[in-house]
């Protein structure tokens, strides 16, 4: 039996879509909750134990693999949350990267809304000039993959890491910015209350800590 360890912050963060997965398949593992002072000591050595120097970081039979995406992509292939075919996959894949773009176009905000060290700025400005227009970006795109979809998710196969690693910063964004879902993409609020109803997901989300992100 493959034993896996993850290793993140005691937050939700870039693990909380590989624990969800966990969690959906049934598949036993060490959730590992490492506390940021902890993390920061000055004579700290748990940077120099992981291969990137970064969490998260899952261990399979001891074996370390960094990266969030990565470790998603792994897992997601071997409890079956990944796609279906290779050209489910692929947009299993693009969407995880268009993720990525959105994340990175709404970091201004993101920044001095999660109240980060040696940061300037309006948050209701940066909400403006950088969360809103991410916001429509990524939705529309998303929008048009949803009414095409067979199953209501990316991929017509069913629920993917992808789709999870939305509801997670959209679950994020939603308690800093309650009103941050709207009503004008109707699909992206039914695909957001989708996820979090789905009978392989609910009872770990009653269940799990409450934290901000």
């Amino acid at each position: 039996m493959t034993k896996y360890r993850l290793h993140y912050f005691n937050a939700r963060g870039y693990a909380e879509a590989t624990r969800i997965m966990f969690h959906m398949a049934g598949v036993e593992f060490e959730d590992v909750r490492i506390e940021l002072e902890d993390w920061i000591k000055p004579d700290s050595t748990l940077k120099e134990q992981q291969p990137f120097g970064q969490m998260p970081v899952l261990e399979v039979d001891g074996e370390k693999i960094p990266q969030s995406f990565a470790i998603a992509r792994f897992i997601g292939k071997e409890l079956g949350f990944a796609g279906k075919t290779h050209i489910e996959q692929a947009w299993v894949d693009a969407f995880g990267d268009l993720y990525k773009d959105f994340l990175n176009e709404m970091k201004p905000w993101a920044m001095i809304a999660f109240g980060y060290p040696g940061q300037s700025g309006n948050r209701e400005d940066l909400k403006k000039s950088a969360l809103d227009p991410a916001r429509e970006k990524y939705f529309k795109i998303l929008s048009k993959r949803l009414e095409k979809s067979k199953s209501g998710f990316i991929a017509d196969s069913g629920v993917t890491w992808a789709d999870l690693f939305f509801f997670e910063t959209t679950t994020t964004l939603i308690g800093f910015e309650p009103e941050y879902l709207g009503t004008d993409f109707p699909e992206v609020t039914a695909y957001y209350n989708r996820i979090q109803n789905h009978e392989k997901i609910k009872p770990y989300l009653e269940t799990r800590p409450v934290q901000p992100k």
